[in-house]
């Protein structure tokens, strides 16, 4: 009798010690936290005329893509570092921005340079 009591507390025992061990043994824990995606480069579409005159509007859609693969509009978002024979004019309430001719610049060329994330992209078009 005295053996079996032993023996039925060397089992009870190991199994102690496995359920401890198990318990102890660390499990793979899920992060929400994600690296920040940055700006690879800047699309600029544009419906300018062909004959675009002083005066006249024209859409501009700006996309920026991510290194994440994703992509945002980012029109009215940009900053605007250099405009030329042209005003670039964000419309907040729509997805696009307007550019205004302002006038010829005598070689018949205008553009604007926007930055958004650290990088810049440039826009030519003629003004006539």
């Amino acid at each position: 009798m005295k053996r079996l009591a032993s023996v039925a507390l060397s089992i009870f025992s190991v199994f102690a010690i496995i359920s401890s061990a198990s318990a102890a043994t660390p499990q793979a824990v899920q992060s929400n936290v994600t690296a920040q995606a940055t700006v690879t480069k800047l699309v600029i579409e544009e419906d300018i005329p062909y004959n675009f005159y002083p005066y006249d509007y024209a859409p501009i859609w700006v996309t920026a893509h991510f290194s994440d693969g994703t992509s945002k509009l980012v029109s009215n978002e940009v900053n605007v570092t250099d405009e030329q024979a042209c005003e670039y004019i964000k419309q907040p309430k729509t997805a696009y921005a307007m550019v205004k001719a302002t006038r010829s610049t005598g070689n018949d060329v205008g553009w604007f340079t926007v930055e958004y994330g650290g990088v810049e992209k440039t826009l030519y078009f003629s003004v006539e």
